[in-house]
């Protein structure tokens, strides 16, 4: 990527900052109001989908009750797992995440949107660039956009990615294909723009795959998580994957791709997505996010009493 700090400061008015995690705003989406500990449990998962592979024939199958019962158990474990280890107090999941979550052999805590955007409105301007619905007279193309970014905010917070991953990065890889978050207009544009991105193309390789199962892929369609969604290529014992997507929406397309990717054996997933649509009116702490002015030298991992990141550079109002 050529000069991604030139292309990105162009086009600052597209941005939009993401909150820092704080009590009370859901640890992983960033742009949620947290459920309190143990008032909204996941569902169970989709009644109609394919058994398991713990519930293939042959195998002790616990009744449907009793399912229900162990993924409700699962969640406040996660829940008072998340309240312990949550650095800036008991912030837990949102609804829209719980149900992201459910019925996961494991799901990410790390998810870092560089952006939030919205999808109607002056401010779609991301939505429609990140989704390939338009590309409006004067913006760059979605390809140039999306590795300027990935660029630039890659360096300016690896070592906040690095933190939350446990270590360095040892596979960059990508969401494939169109899904439930991400409109049928969309098309796999990521591999290409890693290649385009010196920091990540050393790293990537693309294992994930989708997985060919119906079920599965209707699943999303409802925004209902199945890892079988996808395949991974090879076992991946011990990786710290930075997994990478353009648009989060409900979670579920993320947090499946991450699933698989913890069963194939990764150590960590961390996921870091373009753009986060979200209803800036939906919380006071997402509309003051919102109203100010972008900062590339801020992320929502970082402590906002930190120093600003090299990077930061000047800020610029909203376009």
């Amino acid at each position: 990527m050529g000069d991604a700090r030139a292309v990105t400061e162009r086009h600052l008015g597209l941005f939009r900052n993401v909150p820092a995690a704080r009590p009370g705003l859901c640890r992983v989406c960033h742009s949620a109001p947290a459920e309190p500990p143990g008032r909204h449990a996941p569902p169970a998962g989709d009644p109609g989908r394919r058994a398991a592979p713990s519930e293939e024939p042959g195998r002790h199958v616990a009744p449907a009750g009793a399912r229900l019962v162990l993924a409700r158990s699962r969640a406040a474990r996660e829940e008072r797992r998340v309240a312990r280890d949550e650095p800036h107090g008991p912030a837990h999941l949102c609804a829209g995440c719980l149900r992201a979550a459910a019925g996961l052999h494991r799901h990410t805590p790390h998810v870092v949107p560089v952006s939030l955007c919205a999808r109607t409105g002056d401010d779609r301007r991301l939505y429609d660039l990140v989704t390939r619905r338009r590309t409006p007279p004067g913006e760059p193309s979605p390809a140039t956009l999306l590795a300027a970014t990935l660029a630039r905010f890659h360096r300016a917070h690896l070592r906040c990615l690095t933190r939350a991953a446990g270590g360095p990065f040892t596979l960059v890889t990508t969401v494939p294909g169109a899904g439930a978050d991400r409109p049928v207009e969309a098309f796999d544009l990521l591999p290409r723009v890693v290649q385009w991105v010196s920091a990540l193309r050393g790293r990537h390789r693309p294992v994930l795959m989708p997985g060919g199962d119906r079920a599965a892929e209707a699943a999303l369609t409802r925004h209902i998580p199945d890892e079988r969604a996808f395949h991974v290529l090879g076992r991946l014992d011990g990786e710290r994957v930075l997994l990478l997507d353009e648009l989060f929406v409900t979670g579920a397309r993320v947090q499946s791709a991450a699933s698989a990717l913890y069963r194939a054996g990764a150590e960590e997933v961390v996921a870091l997505v373009v753009a986060r649509l979200a209803d800036p009116w939906a919380d006071t702490r997402l509309a003051d996010a919102w109203a100010r002015p972008y900062d590339f030298g801020r992320c929502c991992l970082c402590d906002p009493a930190a120093r600003p990141s090299p990077d930061a550079g000047p800020r610029a109002g909203p376009g």
